[in-house]
């Protein structure tokens, strides 16, 4: 007897965005041949190493002819990424931002589409998906805060230029009439040769030289300089500009120049101790200087840009409502693309016109792109709904609410691929109630309670973390040890080096480096 068993499995998956959507087919062949014949006993010996041999000639060539059917099936079956479903990919990953200009890229190379202007209202969307808008009800909750309001203007957060460092001083040289011409083109220069922080490193001997003049007049046009606005420009360095700082300052703070001079690194460190005990001065002086130099603007040209400065726009909005949350994924900025009538009705009018294949393509492509991105939204609006009805504590409580929560958790119940989840969250951002948010942010592990609560996220964790020493004793300060055990007194299972990276984190520093004098 011979047994050949083939075994057939397909997989069939409702996940639009995953390649095994059509079907995935896997061959498994099980050769196990076997044989049971009964020969007469004269003929045993006449028959039976025959008849053995023959079987395995025909076993071996079974096995080979299943061997090249199974490989040419592999290589038949085997599936790629077709651009259709790349595209679908690439716009369901893209944020608002990067959609807009993708489409705008599109409606440039396809003649087809056709661009309508955006609406620039986010509570104005065209997008109306197919099941009924999702309202959480929380008739019987209060939220803690009502901060949130629907004032939000896409307008005012489109990208602007900043006056530019250079044109800012470049101004107030104007203002210095008593220079000469050749101290003005000194000063114009130092200017040029700023960098982006405003610190000025050059070769005063090579500028001098370079203008033929002493190294003495290029220092002072370096003073004129340092006495623009913003004050700190042109220094040599960051001791440099916290210096130029303190001199413009009225009150007597000898001490804190001393400190900036000579002992920054100990500031930073808080050897406070070291320095008082150098300069034979109290314990609390060293922390009054410590933290006046504090107030002080390390980079005070940080607030000019010769680039874009882009802000963020939210990619969905949650509303509070009287009986609920109410959902708009915000398509305001983006143009909606339609197909031309002209060329949607040209292949049947003119059906033997040599032009109808180039038409078709890009009626195909147009039709596609209007598809994928009508998925995108519909895909993103219930990504949100599930979040929201995993995180309902988030909404009623903001952060102090959020609970652990996984890629799987959310895909289990949208049966879609963790993939497709991951795409639909990446780079998005999410206008709440209590302000905005990564939709990534509610994906949290989460710390296990003692006494059979539900588990924490680490969000939550590090937002107590932030409370307790905020409130803090801040002449004792916590230990991270003493944080841990307050959270094992209220049932929280936490280490203390975990309680230390928590921290770091948030960047906050050690107790020691938190105590004040």
């Amino acid at each position: 007897m011979i047994y050949l068993r083939i075994k057939r499995f397909i997989f069939e998956s409702s996940d639009p965005y995953h390649p095994v959507a059509v079907s995935r087919v896997k061959l498994s062949m099980l050769h196990n041949l076997t044989y049971n014949v009964e020969f007469p006993e004269d003929l045993y010996y006449y028959l039976y190493y025959p008849f053995v041999h023959f079987v395995n000639l025909i076993r071996k060539k079974l096995i080979d002819m299943l061997v090249g059917f199974e490989m040419q099936l592999k290589q038949s079956l085997k599936l790629s990424l077709t651009p259709e479903l790349r595209q679908a990919i690439n716009i369901l990953q893209y944020s608002t931002h990067e959609l807009m200009d993708f489409l705008h890229e599109q409606a440039n190379e396809n003649p087809v589409l056709e661009m309508t202007a955006a609406t620039n209202d986010p509570l104005a969307s065209n997008f109306e998906p197919s099941i009924r808008p999702h309202i959480m009800d929380y008739r019987k909750r209060e939220t803690s805060s009502n901060r949130y309001h629907n004032d939000f203007n896409p307008i005012n957060n489109l990208s602007c230029t900043t006056d530019t460092l250079e044109a800012h001083l470049l101004e107030q040289l104007s203002f210095f009439p008593s220079l000469k011409d050749s101290e003005t083109k000194i000063v114009e220069f130092l200017i040029g040769s700023l960098n982006e922080n405003g610190v000025l490193d050059i070769d005063i001997k090579g500028a001098a030289l370079l203008f033929s003049v002493s190294a003495e007049k290029i220092e002072a046009m370096i003073e004129v300089l340092q006495s623009f606005d913003p004050i700190g420009v042109g220094a040599k360095d960051l001791t440099d500009c916290l210096l130029i700082q303190i001199r413009k300052q009225e009150n007597d703070n000898q001490l804190a120049y001393t400190i900036v001079e000579k002992h920054l690194s100990d500031l930073a460190e808080k050897r406070y101790r070291k320095i008082a005990a150098l300069y034979k001065v109290t314990l609390q002086e060293v922390q009054e200087a410590a933290d006046f130099i504090r107030t002080l603007n390390p980079r005070p040209v940080s607030h000019f840009s010769d680039e874009m400065i882009h802000y963020i726009v939210p990619d969905v909005f949650v509303d509070k409502e009287k009986d609920g949350y109410r959902i708009t994924v915000n398509d305001s900025f983006l143009p909606k693309p339609s197909i031309n009538p002209f060329y949607k009705d040209r292949t049947a009018m003119k059906p033997e016109d040599p032009a109808n294949d180039y038409v078709k393509s890009h009626l195909h492509d147009a039709q596609l792109l209007i598809k994928g991105i009508e998925q995108r939204q519909l895909t993103l609006y219930k990504v949100t709904a599930t979040i929201m009805e995993a995180q309902q504590e988030f909404f009623l409580r903001g952060m102090a609410g959020l609970k652990p929560m996984t890629l799987k958790d959310i895909s289990e119940k949208l049966q879609l691929h963790e993939s497709t989840i991951s795409r639909a969250t990446s780079n998005k951002y999410i206008q709440t109630p209590h302000g905005l948010f990564k939709l990534r942010n509610f994906f949290t592990r989460g710390l296990n309670h003692v006494n059979g609560k539900d588990c924490e996220s680490t969000t939550t964790i590090k937002e107590k973390i932030k409370v307790l020493i905020a409130d803090e004793d801040k002449i004792k300060p916590f230990s991270d040890q003493k944080l841990c055990q307050i959270f094992e007194s209220e049932g929280t299972m936490i280490s203390r080096r975990t309680i230390a990276k928590y921290r770091e984190d948030l960047g906050i520093p050690g107790s020691s480096k938190r105590r004040r004098f």
